[in-house]
Formats: structure tokens, sequence, C-alpha cells
């Protein structure tokens, strides 16, 4: 369906008794200020532009002429709320702004916002958006309007801080509001306006980016007792795979939901609700799995009568927007395919149509291939064109047939010293990495301030070279360096503030910009893409009020300078309006307060710069430690014109780069070792492990091995580590590691003077051979098909390991385990398969999702408080995840605990646990609770990781999942000896964190207390790296902060100074705190000092590993798989080929049921229930494929054909010589 002929020949023209004014693109603006209450313009044919405000007490219709394409470009903006009493009606417009705003306004009251019979797209951010409180629009509606294609820059499609009476969305279609958030979302409390909300009759595809938003988001804005209808809609997929989005988002009201089709969207989600009803359908209800529209992504939605969704709503009429029904008295149906089936796609897929109907069918080839033809379902060529137009008579299986187009890999590598800073660009881009074969790529190096171009590989130096694609290709540019400390070229647009440098040539100088208010305020500049001289740039707006011009805003930048020499500070700077001071300052300070004036230009006067002028100017020598640079326009100068009242500042910046030469020298002294781990007299090491030398610089190897108990280690090096990996030690073992003089020495070659010290590994006597005490199984083949059964199971104050082996499962629970029943260990079978979840959260009676809170009486969660909550002593648990869903399934708050952990010696391995807000509460109950978490995941957006505690996390991944994620919000009892200790972990996260405002805490209550030690932040953590929050911690610090690359993170602009508001008095409190710690703190931060306390708790041990099971074999004459018993275990777990225990047994041996797929995985379990790894069989025929005969010998080989005494790690080859003279061949993989 043509939206051209929805608009022209489907809706029925409304008959106006006002008075009609025929207008065209040259009269419509006056025209239309000078119309009359009640007036209609009828718009001729054309592209209308400019900008409008709404009527000022009167209501005007907007109407396509008969037969006219109105294109209206025109933008509603107004900026004075004295203008009321106004409303707008457009009829049969194509409404394309191109803007991110259709209608941007500061108004009064709003009699009406009504469209008709119109085509919406192009809007990338609002159709509305108001910025003023206290006014009231009476009603906004749209009726047989298509709106798609908008939403780009984000934000509501309706988005009003006035008040909203109703809103009315009737007989309408709304697609590919792909980046977008919610359709209606108040942005200001309107709660004494009771509004009425019609949804009814509409198609919706790929509505919303993200499962917190909502068609209709009035959260608790409104008025409790709102109303709102969904009736007749056929509502499908989020904008964004795998988000769903809800319907409703709000707080009280009344929903009738009835007769509505919602696939793979999310539902109403109504706190409080004064009443609820919803009868809608499922695809089930039609005998659908997906619904068939022809061409959704290009704006085909039809429907045939044949459908039974045609007959499906309220008054027997089709569901949706009906405009897209087709009837038909003679159908006939085609399907489209392609083959191969991944080379392309076609458009329609599939479609009814009545016969002798014209069909066009276009099919659009993936890249790698080329469309060859069109086939009948016998393989007839119908036709070589694309698209292909025919009149379709009868059913008809349709294939489209391509050809494979060779494709070729372009690398682009960079050499040199410049190569870190160094770009070259492509065009066209590669698809998944490659270009068809006769492609033309334009490699073309992409200037900047801190490197020069210097050749190709093949000696050539334009700095443009063209490649044509008829193989793999590799090309090498080189660049130098120009020597710099710090560069910001605003390539990106955000940050807007509190920026590090886009650029720096050490990773722990990285600098910090940002826009002061006059008195001193931080706030946020204008980023932005000028042109002045004929040069575009990227560049920031620094914008003071008119008002403010005698006090105005200045940027600054900050950097340490401290081992350089020669240091120029450059700028581009440009205007353009009148309202910039004439003299622009570039001062510099040593303490931030007190400035020196370094540098000036002369704007000179007018209205805009003629070309970039260039601000520099070199500092002083003998400047050390964090230097400022300020840009403020000198107020004594004047104003560079005569700007209005209503202007601000239009003065830009770009190109910021502080050049400067290196003078680093070597400090001749030797690298000084801080700690190792395991410390010195150590009694808990493992017996597989890593030693660890911690020292105060980066190193590297020097000459000589680094051994234990004489056996030479192999090293890897960390930002101020070695590591070194040992195996095999046994237990009880006393290991002396020596490292020899010169063995290793720092970067400039200084020799480690060398030491020696000794550990011994853990105890570990042969537990007794047994099996878990349960098996949860959610199929029924355990003991229990849920875990609480499990745990309600287990004995009361016992002091021995209760073991429950939890297999692979989604297990939808709340789980509570008694402070009567310690010593509970979980054991799950694998943490990606084993889940444990629940939609739960901790919200109050206003908050969205109040139905799921363990607040609300009415709530199957009320008196829980987490997923999983753990209340005993000593649990244990690995494998698991834990999963909120109200968290990760909304991305939203409020509180949604995963994990809440109570007490002492709990320890976590290789589990996930995953929320949005408040995912793992910790214990506070007493303030030497310890917990021990290894190798976890944990993820979530706001204090995700909170509470009490001596916590002890090691290898554990904090994964950020918005922008401005808040790590750890701790509240420490004054006290408190170690508090939050991450220990090599690493910050992570999706897209929307890596913007640098990522924050590693605040401080909750108390005394907090949160070290990061030797961490990877893989994602850009913000400057300051803490927020504020209600107390002041006792410690937040960092130590050894290391980038992606192992490089250290820049510490310098880290937060010392706290501030909260004292909730009793209301004052502010003040107070400091260390951001980083020294070599000889963070060496008391060893594993022994924090879990050890005074009763020599080792929970190590808990996951201390057992050998996989070795010598797997199997026996044809009695049909069963054994292996060697693995020291130290008790059990072991066999799992299948679709990962389904089989057996849980003390014996080395299996006997697979008759039949069963010949893939087998054994893993032994410790005394503790912990896993090892797996051993996996393999026959190439089946296990039972060997039958009963007899194996007269059998060899063994590697995958060369070298012959084998025994298997060997990896894949072998088995020949076995078999009874009856045959020979039989199998893989096995130990």
């Amino acid at each position: 369906m043509k939206l051209k002929a929805l608009l022209l020949f489907l809706f029925v023209p409304l008959i106006c008794s006002a008075t009609d004014i025929n207008v065209d693109p040259s009269t419509f603006k006056a025209t239309y200020e000078g119309a009359k209450d009640g007036d209609v313009l009828l718009m001729e044919e054309g592209t209308y532009t400019g900008d409008i405000n709404l009527p000022d007490g009167k209501t005007v219709t907007l109407k396509a002429a008969e037969e006219a394409e109105v294109v209206f470009g025109v933008k509603f903006r107004g900026s004075d709320a004295s203008v009321t009493g106004g409303g707008i009606i457009m009829e049969g417009l194509i409404i394309k702004p191109n803007d991110s705003y259709f209608m941007d306004l500061t108004y009064g009251d709003i009699k009406t916002i009504t469209l008709r019979n119109c085509d919406l797209s192009a809007i990338n951010r609002c159709f509305l958006r108001t910025n003023n409180e206290g006014h009231v629009i009476d009603k906004i509606e749209m009726d047989r309007c298509i709106i798609h294609d908008c939403g780009d820059g984000g934000y509501n499609f309706i988005y009003p801080k006035h008040g909203v009476r109703e809103v009315s969305v009737t007989n309408s279609t709304l697609y590919n509001y792909k980046g977008g958030e919610s359709f209606f979302s108040p942005n200001s409390m309107n709660v004494d306006i009771d509004m009425l909300f019609t949804f009814s009759n509409n198609t919706v595809y790929k509505w919303s980016k993200a499962s917190k938003y909502a068609i209709c988001n009035t959260g608790n804005k409104v008025g409790l007792f709102s109303e709102y209808t969904f009736r007749n809609n056929i509502i499908y997929k989020a904008g964004v795979d795998g988000q769903t989005p809800n319907i409703l988002n709000t707080t009280g009201g009344y929903l009738l939901a009835e007769k509505n089709l919602i696939a793979d969207y999310g539902t109403y989600n109504q706190a409080s609700a004064a009443d609820t009803e919803i009868s809608d359908y499922t695809l089930a209800d039609f005998g659908l799995t997906n619904i068939p529209f022809p061409d959704p992504e290009n704006g085909d939605f039809s429907i045939t009568s044949e459908s039974p969704m045609a007959t499906a709503a309220t008054d027997g009429g089709p569901i949706g927007d009906p405009r897209w029904l087709k009837n038909l008295t003679n159908a006939v149906h085609m399907n489209v395919t392609n083959s191969p089936e991944n080379a392309g796609t076609v458009t329609p897929a599939k479609a009814d149509y009545e016969a002798g109907s014209e069909v066009t069918i276009t099919a659009t080839p993936n890249y790698g291939f080329r469309f060859k033809q069109w086939q009948d379902k016998d393989g007839q060529i119908l036709s070589t064109e694309n698209p292909y137009t025919f009149n379709i008579e009868k059913d008809m299986d349709i294939t489209a047939v391509y050809s494979s187009v060779e494709t070729y890999t372009l690398n682009i590598n960079k050499s040199g010293d410049g190569a870190k800073w160094g770009n070259v660009s492509l065009t066209p881009e590669p698809v998944d990495g490659k270009y068809e074969s006769g492609t033309s790529v334009t490699m073309k190096v992409v200037p900047n301030s801190v490197t020069s171009f210097l050749y190709w590989n093949d000696g050539s130096s334009d700095a443009q070279k063209t490649v044509v694609m008829n193989g793999d290709k590799t090309f090498t540019a080189t660049f130098d360096v120009v020597p710099f400390i710090v560069g910001w070229d605003f390539s990106v647009s955000e940050p807007r503030g509190n920026r590090p440098g886009d650029y720096s040539f050490t990773t722990d100088n990285t600098g910090n910009l940002q826009l002061y208010e006059g008195d001193g305020k931080t706030t946020n500049w204008g980023a932005s893409t000028r042109t002045f001289g004929g040069i575009e740039r990227n560049c920031i707006r620094r914008y003071t009020e008119r008002a403010n011009m005698d006090n105005p805003r200045y940027l600054v930048a900050k950097f340490v300078v401290d081992g350089y020499k020669n240091i120029k500070v450059h700028s581009l700077a440009a205007l353009d309006n009148a309202c910039v001071h004439k003299i622009q300052k570039m001062q510099y300070s040593t303490d931030g307060v007190n400035y020196t004036d370094l540098s000036s230009i002369d704007m000179g006067n007018g209205t805009e710069s003629s070309q970039w002028m260039v601000l520099e100017g070199t500092l002083p020598e003998g400047l050390s430690g964090q230097v400022y640079v300020r840009w403020i326009g000198d107020t004594e100068s004047g104003l560079a014109g005569e700007p209005s009242d209503s202007d601000t500042e239009g003065f830009y910046l770009a190109d910021i780069v502080v050049y400067a030469d290196n003078e680093q020298k070597d400090d001749h002294e030797a690298p000084k070792l801080v700690a190792t781990s395991p410390e010195a007299g150590s009694d808990v090491a493992s017996a597989s492990g890593n030693v660890v030398l911690h020292f105060n610089e980066k190193v590297k190897a020097g000459s000589g091995d680094v051994t234990i108990n004489g056996k030479a280690m192999t090293p890897v090096f960390g930002s101020k580590t070695a590591t070194y990996a040992y195996a095999d030690m046994g237990y009880g073992t006393e290991c002396e590691v020596v490292v020899p003089k010169g063995a290793l020495t720092d970067l400039n070659g200084n020799a480690f003077e060398g030491t020696t010290f000794k550990f011994t590994t853990m105890q570990r006597p042969q537990p007794e051979k047994k099996v878990f005490d349960a098996v949860v199984a959610a199929d029924g083949s355990g003991d229990f098909t849920s875990v609480q059964e499990a745990i309600d199971a287990a004995p009361d104050n016992s002091s021995v390991p209760y073991l429950i082996f939890v297999e692979n499962g989604e297990y939808d629970e709340l789980v509570l385990i008694p402070e009567s029943k310690p010593f509970i260990h979980l054991i799950g079978q694998d943490k990606e398969k084993t889940v444990i979840k629940h939609t739960i959260n901790n919200g109050g009676s206003s908050d969205v999702g109040y139905e799921w809170s363990t607040n609300n009486p009415q709530s199957d969660n009320y008196g829980y408080s987490s997923v999983v909550e753990v209340n005993a002593s000593d649990f244990y648990t690995e494998n698991i995840t834990f999963y909120n869903s109200w968290g990760v399934d909304n991305q939203s708050g409020p509180m949604g605990l995963a994990m809440y952990s109570r007490n002492d010696r709990m320890t976590f391995y290789n589990c996930k646990f995953r929320s949005y807000q408040d995912t793992w509460q910790t214990s506070s109950r007493n303030m030497a609770d310890r917990h021990y978490v290894k190798d976890c995941w944990i993820e979530g957006a706001v204090d995700y990781f909170y509470g009490g505690g001596d916590v002890l996390l090691e290898g554990c991944t904090l994964y950020n999942v918005r922008s401005g994620s808040v790590i750890v919000a701790p509240c420490h009892k004054e006290g408190t000896k170690f508090g939050y200790v991450f220990s090599n972990c690493t910050i992570d996260g999706n897209e929307l964190a890596n913007d640098n405002k990522t924050a590693l805490g605040r401080p909750w209550h108390n005394a907090p207390k949160t070290v990061w030690l030797n961490t990877t932040m893989k994602i850009g953590i913000k400057p300051e790296g803490w927020n504020n929050m209600g107390a002041i911690p006792a410690l937040f610090a960092e130590y050894n902060s290391m980038d992606a690359d192992g490089n250290p993170v820049d510490l310098s602009n880290r937060r010392t100074e706290y501030e909260y508001t004292d909730g009793d008095t209301g004052q502010k409190v003040t107070g400091t705190c260390k951001a980083t710690l020294t070599d000889e703190e963070a060496a008391a931060y060893t594993y022994e000092a924090i879990t050890r306390g005074t009763d020599g708790w080792n929970p190590r041990k808990l996951m201390e590993a057992v050998s996989a099971p070795a010598n797997m074999r199997y026996d044809a004459a009695s049909s069963t798989l054994s292996w060697d018993e693995s020291a130290y275990a008790i059990c072991y777990v066999v799992t299948d080929a679709d990962d389904k225990v089989v057996s849980i047994s003390t014996d080395t041996s299996f006997k697979p049921a008759e039949g069963t797929c010949g893939k087998f995985t054994v893993k032994a379990v410790n005394e503790y229930g912990s896993l090892s790894e797996g051993t996996t069989y393999e026959t190439t025929t089946g296990i039972n494929g060997a039958g009963s005969e007899t194996t007269v010998k059998e060899d063994i080989y590697n995958t060369s054909g070298m012959k084998l005494g025994s298997a060997v790690k990896g894949i072998n080859i088995i020949r076995r010589q078999m009874g009856d003279g045959t020979v039989k061949v199998i893989k096995i993989m130990k």
C-alpha cells in the first residue's frame, strides 16, 4: 500500500463551514499570521518551510487542497507563555520537518493539537515538546495518520511539561521509531489532572528502543483516576531486538484493554490500579507464530479478508489500522523465498491478492551475492528482472535465485610512533569486514593535530590511495607523532563537560576539560560542527546569557606537566554572533584559583568570524604538577557588536592541543617489590595457582629464571605485576619461590635485586565418597523441582556442608535460606543455563511495577527482599545465575535485588548476578561479616553492589548497562576493617555505559570503605571517579588502575572532597577522603588478611578443583564407559550430548541406556560440591553402535597420525580391530 494513495484516496475529506483561504508556499506565513479563529488555509501543492508559533487565542486549520501533495517542513516554535488559548488542526499534510522537534514550544494554554489524514516522518526527537509547566493542553488528537521513521535522536514522541487532559490516537499506523523512547510521556507532575488516553484501531511496528519505555508512559505524573483505553490494536516488535517496551506504564487509573494483538512486545504495567480489565489476543489465538505483514520495514501492513484478524475487532471489523484491510473475492496466495536462504531478502515474502492483480516483487541481495533470476516451484525461470512485475492468476511459490560473488579482506595496519593516534578511513566501508570482488576502495589518512603521516608500505606518501579488491590485501600506514601531552578534537559530541582528553600521550595523564558558570559552578557546553573560512570542524560552544556577560562562563583544561618542557597550548576560536567579548583571553594557573594572562586575541567587530582564529600561548618553564588553562572573555573589552537581550554567547573553540617535548629521565632506581601473592608464610595456597609479584612500577623480563621448587616459571606482565602460573605442587607442600637478581628489571633496565620466599599449599584430606544430598531438576528427574524445596529439606543447625545440585533450567521462584540452615552449598550445572529468576522489586506505591513490590500487601512478593535471600552463615554457591527479571527486562528501577547475603562466611564462585538497580546487597548485620567472591559477573546500573561487611572480590566483572552507572553504594559501620575490596577485577559495560560517565561508587551511609586494586577498566570511568551521596567515605581509593591494554589510568582528577546534606538538621556536611593508595597501603590487602579473621576461614578451599576424569574409555563387551579416579573426588556427574544429567554416582563408570547418543561429559566433584572441568568422550556412531562385539586390538593416534601409548589431552583417534575382523575408528576428546 502506498502512503500517498492512503492520504489521497482512502481518507474521507471533512466538510468545513469555516472560511477557506487559498495559500501557497510564498503566501502561507503571512496568511497564517493574519488568520481568524476557525479559518481554514487550503494549501496548494509545494514544499512549505520556516518557523511559526501556535495561533494566539484562535484555532486555525491547515488543510491540503484537493489532490495537492503538501510537504510541510514548517516547524512550530514559541518562547512566550503569554501567547495562549490557541489551537492547530492539520489535515492531509506530509509533515517532514527534518529537525529534532516539530513543535518546540513555550506557550500558554492550548485548546487542541489535531492531525487528520497526515503523514509524519523525519522528526529526530519529539513531535511535541513543551517547555513550561503550569499550563494545559485540552486535547491531542491523531486520526488516520501514518507516523514513521522518526526518533533517531531518542526522546519521547509527545513530551509535554503542560498538563494534558486528553490524548486520542485512532485508525493510524506507527512504525520505525527504533531509536526513540515512549509515544506519550509527560515531562512534569500534573497529578491534579485525570487524563483520558485512547489508543484504538492502530497498527504499531518497531516502536521504542528499550524495555523501560511504553506507548503511554505516564508513571506517577498524572491523576490516579486517569482512564486508559487500548482497543483493536496490533502492536508488534520493539525498535531494538530483544527489548520489550510496555504498552502502559502508570500508577493508578482505570485500564480497559480489549481485542489487542500484542507480539514481541511488553504488557500493561499499572501500579496501584483503580481498575483493570484486559482481554487481548495472542498469536496462538490466530494460529500464528508471527504477524505476516507483507513488508513492514517499508510500510506495508496489509491483511486480507481471508485472515482471521480481518474480523477480530470489537465491531467485527479488522484489528489494527482498518485501512490496511484488502477485501478479496477470489484470493490467491504468493510465497517468495531465497536460494541460497542467506543470500538476500525478498519483499513481500508472502501475501494474498485478488486473482488478476498486478504484483511487484523485489529481491535485495546480501553482500557477497548477486540476483540472478526468479524461478517457479518447478525451477522454471520466470524472469531475470528485479523488481519483477506481473499479474498473479493462481497460487504461486516463487524463488529468488542468487549467485555468489567472491569477497576479500582489506587490512589496514598502522606503524610508527604516531600509530596510536593515526587513523585511516575507508570508502566505502567494508561489510562484515569484506569487500566484493572488483570494489574500488579509497583509503584516506584522516588528519589530526598530533600526528603526521609519513608513508604507505609501498613507499608512497599520498594521503589518499585507491585499491581495487581482486584479492585479500594488507596496507600499512606509518605515522610520526607531534610531541604533545593531551588534546581535544571533539570528534564525538559527548561528554559535554568533565571531559578527559580525546587523545593523550600517556594513559595516566588524560587531562580534563570543563565549562564553568561565572560563579564557579560547573555546567555543560554545546556540541557543534561549524564552518568558518570554508573549514569545517567539530567544536564546542561556550554560551552565556546576554544578561550575564559581565560575569561570563569560562572553559578550563587541566593536565599534569611533570616530565615535559616547551609546553604550548593551541586552540582555534570563532564567533557567530555579537554576544561575544571582543578580546578573548587564554590564562594559566597552578592552583585553579589565581590565573595569569598567557595570550589573547581580538575577535574583531561583527557577528560572524571569517575564519578560525588561532588562540595559543606557551607556558613558562619550571611549572610542575597540575596546571590549569582557562579560556575567558575580557569583560573590559566590550562586545563584538550589539546583541539583542535574548541572545546568548556564540563563542566556539576547536582543536585544543597541549604540545610539549618529553623529558622523562631514568631514575636509576631498581623496582621495589611491594607484595607477593601468596604472601610469605601462607598456608592456604592452592596446589595449582599463580605467584603474583607486585612492584611499584612496571617491570619486564631480564636475565635468569624465576623458579618454584627449582622449576622455571613463565611470566605474564601487567601494569605493575609479574604473574607466574604453577601447577600440581601437591597438598601440604612447602614451596620456595626464587627470583634471582636481574631476572626482572624496570623499563629502563634497572635490575630488581631479587628475593626468595616460601609458602605452603593447603592441607587436603581424602574425603569420603558420597553423592549430592539433593538434586533439583526442573523436568522432575531429580529429588525436587524447585530450589526452595531442596532448601526446606536441608537439616537445621548443620555443621557440615549440605550439597544441593541444581541442573540446567530456569527456576522462577523466590528462594529464602533461613538463619537456621548454615552450610548450604548450592551448586549449579552451568551458570549460563542454570538460572534462578523472579520478577520482584522493592518499590513504593507510587512506583511503576508496584504489583511486583515486596512492599505491596497484595503482591505474592510481599515480605520478601530479593530473588535469593541468604540469612544463614557458611553459604557457598557456584555456576548459577541469579536473575531479577524486573531489573533486567525493564532496564529500570526501582530497587530490584537478585541477591541479599546477610551473614558471615559467604562464598560465591563463577556465578552471575543480574539486575538494574541494587542487584546485590551484602551484610550490614555485623561489621566483620565476610564474603569471598571469585570469578563472578555482577551486572547493573544504579548502586548495584551495596551494603556492608568485609568483602573480597577477586577476578570479577562489574558490568554496567547505562550511561552514568554507579557501581557500589556501601554503608559500612564505623570500625569496619576492610570494607569492599575489588582485586584484579574488570569494569566493563555495554555501549551506553562507555561514555566516561560511569562512577566507581558513592557513599550511602555511615563510614563507607571501598578500594579498587589492579582494576582493568574496559570502559571509561568519569574523571572524578566517585559521586556524592549520604556520607563522607572512610576510604574510597584506587591502586594501579589500568585500561583495557594494561596502561595506567589517569587518577589525578579523582574526587577527594565530599559533601552531603544531613537529613535531620538540613545542614551541609563536608569532608575529605584520599583517592589513591600507596604501595605499602595496597600491600596490606591480602587474601589472608581479609578472610582469615579469628577462625582461620579459607574459602578458596571450597572451590579447590579436583582433576578432570582421565583416561576415558569404552568397553564394548559390557557397554560401559569408564575413567580413572580423580584424586579427592567424592562423586562424578555425567551429562549427555544435550547437557542432560544422566548419572551422579561415586562409581568411575557409567552404562548408557540403550540407544542414547555417543557423546558424554564427565565432571568430578570435590568434597564441597564444586565441579571440575569436564572430560568428553565421543564416538562417531553412538555408544550402542558397538553392540556386543569384542575388541581384539586397540591403537591410539593423534590427529597427525602418530601412534600414542595412551590418550592425551585434545583429540584422539581410536582404531579398533573387532573380533569379526572389521575395523572401527572413533574420535574422543580428552
